[in-house]
């Protein structure tokens, strides 16, 4: 029997790069200069006007329905209207406050914890 062994393909030949000696003896390669040519900077996006935010529709359409009554709603309320988990309704809430609806969680003289749309000030 013959013992193979495996071969190892040639390395490619590696390039050196100019290097510059810094500080404690690192180097540091030296780039390129790229070729630069002066374009205008387009124009920064405009801000969104502070105005309402659209009313979404589907589901969320149905939260902001049901914690738009001036009682508000339960989060058992709103798992029954949209078929959500409790947790599920609480991160669409999360994401309507980043759109800009005011939704605050309330608790009534008789302990109920409800949802409710407060009033935008300004």
């Amino acid at each position: 029997m013959t013992r193979r062994t495996r071969t190892t393909p040639a390395q490619p030949k590696i390039e050196q790069q100019n290097t510059v000696a810094v500080a404690r003896k690192a180097q540091v390669k030296v780039k390129a200069k790229a070729k630069t040519t002066s374009r205008p900077m387009p124009e920064p996006a405009p801000l969104p006007s502070p105005t309402t935010p659209k009313v979404p529709s589907g589901k969320l359409g149905t939260l902001l329905g049901r914690i738009g009554n001036p009682a508000g709603a339960g989060i058992d309320e709103l798992a029954d209207a949209t078929g959500w988990q409790a947790h599920t309704i609480r991160a669409a809430f999360s994401r309507l406050r980043q759109r800009g609806f005011p939704i605050a969680l309330v608790t009534d003289t008789d302990g109920r914890k409800a949802y409710r749309l407060e009033a935008k000030e300004g």
